[in-house]
């Protein structure tokens, strides 16, 4: 009798070796490259019935209900902004993952707010998505963005998420160029130069809010299974 949740499958010796020395060249699982094998099938095969199975296997709605009833102010459109920390290296120093954030944490306790910048995406954020952020801030609405790493406050969290704040305001330029607010951010980055920068307040800590809870807007896969193969470092996420 087949075991649940396991699947056999049989391929020539060739390609079996190929896989197991591509997978462990990669540091990923068999598990982790074939679940993504089996949704990038399906999806590019039935895109809608792909997306309706996903929805009726993770209860999408009855969570979005949840949610909403939890909290006025998320509605069915919202995004939450989300960045994969690594280290950070500026002016010949490097930061971890824990020192980068403690830095931002101290700098937003002191001033009230500090600007993170980040250079993922190669030509900034788009216009409409600087809009639609800014919107909602300035409408009193809620705007999060998520950090997830290895390592939060010197523990090792594997890839889920480890500190939160609130975002009050984006600003995005196709070139790299300096904080838009003169002195904005923690000493150790002062000059640095970014093509998104993001306003943050109240940073801090997030214990409650995990990967497995979320996944990305544009796609609808998992984000703790995208992040655990370092696919997918800056984005939009929403809740499942």
């Amino acid at each position: 009798m087949a075991r649940q949740n396991f699947m056999t499958i049989s391929v020539p010796d060739t390609v079996q070796e190929m896989f197991n020395e591509f997978i462990s060249e990669k540091g990923i699982t068999k598990t982790a490259a074939l679940s993504d094998v089996l949704e990038m099938y399906m999806l590019a095969t039935d895109e809608q019935l792909y997306l309706d199975l996903k929805k009726k296997y993770l209860h999408t709605q009855e969570v979005k209900d949840m949610i909403l009833s939890k909290n006025s102010k998320l509605d069915k459109e919202d995004n939450i902004i989300f960045m994969k920390l690594g280290t950070k290296i500026f002016n010949n120093k490097e930061y971890n993952e824990d020192a980068t954030m403690r830095l931002y944490i101290s700098d937003c306790m002191t001033r009230g707010y500090t600007w993170f910048s980040t250079q993922s995406h190669f030509f900034g954020m788009s216009a409409d998505k600087v809009k639609h952020f800014n919107e909602k801030a300035k409408a009193g609405e809620k705007v999060i963005i998520l950090f997830a790493g290895s390592t939060v406050l010197g523990q090792p969290k594997v890839n889920d998420i480890g500190y939160i704040a609130e975002v009050s305001e984006v600003y995005s330029d196709p070139n790299p160029v300096e904080c838009p607010e003169s002195a904005a951010v923690p000493s150790d980055f002062s000059g640095e130069k970014a093509r998104i920068w993001i306003k943050l307040r109240n940073v801090r800590e997030e214990t409650n809010i995990k990967a497995s809870m979320l996944k990305i807007t544009s796609t609808g896969r998992d984000l703790k299974q995208v992040i655990s193969t370092s696919q997918f470092h800056y984005g939009y996420v929403s809740f499942k």
